[in-house]
């Protein structure tokens, strides 16, 4: 008999919604966090779920459906994504939301746009994702669920071909299924360059928002090289486009002020979600600058309600507001001039392409529209009282990865051949082509996690327990 039916290793929302779903299966379950506290960098995010048909939609009178956020997930991807695990997420995640509601997760009654989709889809808890986390732990440890923590697992027990337990340095346990969910590699500059390069692309700026809670180093990797598991969604992540004001999550960009790039040229609306930033500027010749005047500098500790565009404005905070404004200018992070000509050649850029850029910003402004890309015009304002402000903004601030290991629809892991490794699962944000080069929007790696944690759980507990049943767990 093996020492458990299901080891998880990692304890985010991937890891405990898998441990949960397990031990209500009927398994004997170990979780083993290599670090001091539960969570992950599951505790440390929003803990937003994007979903669709969900109870919180059809209230607000919401018409929604499966179908239609897996043509938009798809669609905004390029198809580039595996169908059939893709259609198991976005299947999953009205389940998930009502699964997790109702054990007590509370969510607020509003709901928010998770990007620049069709409908309103992302659901957000009270308390953010540390609530979440509060309540699979309760919920676990109610149940059962064993704990290992401090336990870094460093290598598989594989025998005849199939995955039968972990080891941690000279301690080993057995176990018939085994789900790993040891989050990204965020916090490793090594694994970035290898298996996403352009995640450092904001050179010595770079920096990613889960690194004080440690973990993120990419332990995947090494525990699936083992059975030759594939790799999927090479070259993906999540950045955020900031000033180097700081390690500072800057979750909206004012209206206020206008993005050029290294041609002195608008490229897209500056108010778009970071998940739509992204794409929009990730390939604009560099540097990005971010231009205002002294106007919006004065105005600007007034917070906008964003609700209409993507956050609600409780959690807007922003490091866009005077006090920090002018301190980055007394740093030199923050440069200025008389003129916008003068401006431009601070900064190295075109003086005539930045004085037209900037002129029929301008004249838009005055006609009440954006003319090329339709920012809200309400949150525009003239760029005409000097002096006049720039800064340089870089992909710099890490979000998620999303490489790694290549599962299908039930969180089996699939090895080089394209075969299911026998014993083995994985989920949330350790896995590789779930999410694509465009990130749906806020929710899209909190509903993965909880998805396919719940859907490794209970696939791995299924095997385990047949696994039982068969042969005596031999």
């Amino acid at each position: 008999m093996p020492d458990f039916d299901v080891v998880v290793i990692g304890s985010g929302a991937a890891g405990l919604c898998a441990a949960l779903e397990a031990n209500r299966a009927g398994a004997r379950v170990l979780v083993a966090e290599s670090e001091a506290v539960i969570g992950g960098s599951s505790r440390l995010s929003g803990g937003i779920i994007m979903a669709a048909g969900t109870r919180l939609q059809q209230a607000h009178g919401i018409e929604d459906s499966v179908e239609d956020l897996f043509y938009e997930y798809m669609t905004f991807n390029q198809w580039k994504l595996e169908p059939a695990v893709v259609h198991r997420l976005v299947d999953n995640a009205r389940s998930a939301v009502e699964w997790l509601e109702d054990m007590g997760v509370e969510f607020v009654p509003e709901l928010y746009p998770a990007g620049k989709e069709r409908v309103r889809r992302s659901h957000m808890p009270a308390g953010a994702g540390q609530a979440v986390v509060n309540v699979l732990h309760a919920q676990c440890k109610r149940a059962g669920v064993e704990f290992a923590m401090g336990r870094r697992i460093d290598r598989l027990v594989v025998s005849d071909g199939r995955v039968r337990g972990v080891a941690a340095g000279d301690d080993e346990l057995s176990a018939n299924s085994v789900v790993i969910a040891t989050g990204g590699f965020a916090a490793s500059k090594e694994m970035l360059q290898e298996y996403w390069p352009e995640g450092l692309q904001g050179g010595d700026w770079t920096w990613y928002i889960g690194e004080d809670g440690h973990g993120s180093r990419g332990d995947a990797f090494a525990l699936g090289a083992q059975v030759d598991a594939q790799i999927a969604g090479r070259g993906r992540g999540v950045m955020l486009l900031e000033p180097n004001f700081g390690h500072n999550i800057n979750i909206y960009n004012p209206g206020w002020l206008i993005m050029v790039n290294g041609e002195g040229r608008r490229f897209f609306d500056e108010t778009y979600p970071y998940s739509t930033t992204q794409p929009a500027a990730f390939g604009e010749p560099k540097p990005i600058y971010a231009i205002w005047d002294h106007g919006a500098k004065c105005a600007s500790n007034e917070v906008p309600d964003l609700k209409d565009l993507y956050m609600p404005t409780e959690v807007a905070t922003s490091h866009w507001q005077e006090p920090i404004l002018d301190e980055m200018a007394a740093r030199g992070v923050v440069v200025q001039a008389e003129s916008i000509e003068k401006l431009a050649a601070e900064i190295g850029i075109s003086p005539e392409n930045l004085a037209g850029t900037v002129a029929t910003y301008n004249r838009d402004v005055r006609n009440g529209k954006d003319s090329a890309y339709f920012k809200r015009p309400d949150l525009m304002r003239s760029i005409d009282t000097p002096p006049y402000y720039a800064t340089e903004l870089r992909f710099c601030t890490i979000g998620l990865t999303t490489t790694g290991l290549r599962i299908n629809a039930d969180a089996e892991v699939i090895d080089g051949r394209s075969q299911v490794i026998p014993g083995l699962y994985a989920a949330g944000e350790c896995t590789g082509g779930i999410i694509g080069d465009v990130y749906m929007g806020t929710g899209n790696s909190y509903a993965n996690a909880v998805v396919f944690g719940r859907v490794a759980g209970q696939s791995a507990a299924a095997s385990a327990l047949s696994r039982a049943d068969h042969d005596g767990s031999v």
